[in-house]
C-alpha cells in the first residue's frame, strides 16, 4: 500500500500538542495520584479518584464528540480546552492538607477536604481535558491520517504519554515532588530542623511550584494551537436527533455491522483493565519503601534516573518498530508478541517484589512491561481507527471511552485496592499514614488480565478472516 505523506506542519501539530497535552494527563493520570497519597497516606483516594475522572471522561467525550460532529468543529474545542485545561492543573497546589487543616482544624476532616477537594478539581480538569483530547484531538488525527499511514502516526502517538512522564520528572526533580520524603535528605533536614511541620507540609511547596509551572505550559500550548493546528477536515454532520445519537454505538445493529470493530474494542477493555490495575498506583509502589511494601526507590535521583531508563528506553523502542515494522508485520502477531513481552515485565515485578527489592530486576521487567504497554496501545489504536466508520467518528470517540477508559479505569483498579495491604509501619513525620498501600500484588492482576485480552483478540482474528473470505 502508498503511504500518504503527511506534512511538516501536521508533525510538529501531534508532537507539541499531543505531548502537552499528554503532560496534563500524566499529571492527572499520575502525579495527582502522587500529590493526593502524599496529603492523604491512603492509596483509597487514588482509586476513587481515578474511577470519578473516568466517568467525567467518558460522559464528556460522548456529549462534546458528538457535539463537534455536528458543529463540524475540532480545532475550536482544541484551542480553548487547552487553555482552561491549564487553568485548571494549577488549582491542584491549593489542596494541601495543612490548608485544609487551617479550615477544619481536625486532622480527619482536613484529610477528607483534601480528598473530595482534589477530587472535584479532578473532575474540572478532566471535564476539560476530555474535550479538547479524548473528543476533539483523537478525531482531528483520525480525520488527517489513513490507513497508509496511521500505524507510523500511532506508534509515535503512543510514546507521547511517556516522554509527557520524562518531562515531568524534569520539572518535578529540583522541586523535591513525591508521595513522601522517602530517600529525600534535603526535606528530612528541613523537617528536623523546624523548617517544616511535617512531610506534608515540606512537600506542599513543591507541588505547588509545580502545578502552577505546568498549568502555565498547557495554557500557554492551547494559544499557540490557534496559529499551529491545520484545519479540520470534519463536515458538519446534523443527521438524527441529538440524544438518539448518544446510544447510536451502542445498538444491537450497529454492532452486529461493525463486528470486529467491537471485538477489537473488547480486547482494548481487557488490555487497559491490565494496565490500569498497576498505572494509576505505580509511581508510589516506586518511591514508598519497602516497610510501606514499595520498592524503595526514594524520592531522588535514583527514582528518576530508573523511570527514565524504563520510559525513554520502551519510547525508543516503540518508535524504532513504528518506523520500521509497524506497516509491514500482521498487527495480530505484533499484538500477541508485544503482549508476551509486557506479560514477563508484570510477572518479573511482582517476583521481584516478593524477594526484597533489586532496582537492576525491577529497572529490567519494567522496561519489558511498558514496551509491552506501549506496541500494543499502538496496534490496537490503529486497528480501532481503521475500523471506526468514518461519518460519525467523534461519536464513535464515545464508545472507544467506554472500552478503553470507563471501565477498564474501574475494573482495574478496584481489583487492585481491594488486594492492597494496609499499611501499619508508623512515620513520625506524617501522622496519615495507615490507609491501603500499593504494592506488588497489582502486577499478578495486570498478568491476568493480559491473558484474558487473548480471547477477543482470537475471536477477532476468526471473524475478520471469515469476512475477508467472503469477500
Amino acid at each position: 500500500m502508498k503511504q500518504n505523506k503527511l506534512g511538516a506542519r501536521f508533525w510538529v501539530s501531534i508532537l507539541l500538542v499531543g505531548i502537552i497535552g499528554q503532560l496534563a494527563w500524566a499529571i492527572e493520570n499520575n502525579y495527582i495520584n502522587l500529590w493526593v497519597y502524599s496529603q492523604t497516606g491512603n492509596a483509597d483516594a487514588i482509586t476513587w479518584m481515578t474511577i470519578s475522572s473516568s466517568i467525567a471522561a467518558t460522559l464528556t467525550t460522548f456529549f462534546i464528540g458528538l457535539l463537534s460532529d455536528r458543529l463540524g468543529k475540532r480545532k475550536l474545542f482544541i484551542n480553548i480546552g487547552y487553555i482552561i485545561w491549564g487553568l485548571s492543573v494549577f488549582s491542584f497546589g491549593l489542596f494541601s492538607y495543612h490548608n485544609m487543616l487551617d479550615i477544619t482544624k481536625n486532622q480527619a476532616s482536613a484529610i477528607l477536604l483534601v480528598g473530595i477537594f482534589i477530587t472535584i478539581m479532578d473532575n474540572v480538569m478532566t471535564f476539560f481535558g476530555s474535550s479538547s483530547n479524548d473528543a476533539a484531538f483523537n478525531a482531528w488525527l483520525t480525520e488527517h491520517t489513513d490507513s497508509s499511514n496511521r500505524g507510523r502516526v500511532e506508534s509515535v502517538v503512543s510514546i507521547l504519554p511517556l516522554l509527557a512522564n520524562v518531562m515531568m520528572m524534569g520539572i518535578g526533580l529540583p522541586l523535591h515532588i513525591g508521595s513522601s520524603t522517602n530517600g529525600d535528605d534535603y526535606l528530612n533536614g528541613l523537617i528536623q530542623n523546624g523548617t517544616y511541620k511535617d512531610s506534608q507540609e515540606a512537600l506542599a511547596h513543591g507541588w505547588f511550584l509545580y502545578f502552577l509551572i505546568c498549568g502555565i505550559i498547557v495554557t500557554i500550548i492551547g494559544i499557540v494551537s490557534i496559529f499551529l493546528l491545520p484545519k479540520d477536515n470534519c463536515v458538519p454532520n446534523r443527521e438524527g436527533g441529538y440524544c438518539k445519537k448518544l446510544i447510536y454505538g451502542f445498538r444491537p445493529k450497529i454492532i452486529k455491522e461493525n463486528k470486529e470493530l467491537y471485538l477489537l474494542l473488547l480486547t482494548f477493555l481487557c488490555f487497559n483493565s491490565a494496565i490500569n490495575a498497576f498505572m494509576p498506583y505505580y509511581l508510589v509502589y516506586f518511591q514508598n519503601p519497602i516497610e510501606y511494601f514499595g520498592a524503595n526507590f526514594g524520592i531522588g535521583i535514583e527514582f528518576y534516573v530508573a523511570l527514565i531508563i524504563i520510559m525513554g528506553g520502551a519510547s525508543l523502542i516503540t518508535v524504532i518498530l513504528g518506523a520500521t515494522i509497524m506497516n509491514k508485520v500482521k498487527p495480530t502477531l505484533l499484538f500477541y508478541s508485544a503482549l508476551g513481552v509486557g506479560s514477563i515485565g508484570a510477572l518479573g515485578i511482582y517476583l521481584t517484589g516478593q524477594f526484597g527489592s533489586n532496582h537492576v530486576l525491577l529497572i529490567i521487567f519494567g522496561l519489558l512491561l511498558i514496551t509491552g504497554y506501549l506496541l500494543c496501545t499502538a496496534v490496537l489504536s490503529a486497528s480501532i481507527r481503521n475500523r471506526t466508520p468514518e461519518k460519525d467518528i467523534g461519536l464513535f470517540q464515545g464508545v472507544r471511552m467506554v472500552f478503553a477508559v470507563l471501565l477498564p479505569m474501574i475494573v482495574g483498579p478496584l481489583i487492585s485496592q481491594s488486594l492492597f495491604p494496609t499499611t501499619s509501619y508508623n512515620d513520625p513525620t506524617n501522622a496519615n499514614l495507615g490507609g491501603k498501600t500499593p504494592s506488588n500484588v497489582m502486577f499478578l492482576v495486570t498478568l491476568a488480565f493480559f491473558l484474558l485480552s487473548i480471547i477477543p483478540m482470537a475471536i477477532y482474528q476468526g471473524v475478520a478472516k471469515k469476512e475477508k473470505q467472503n469477500g
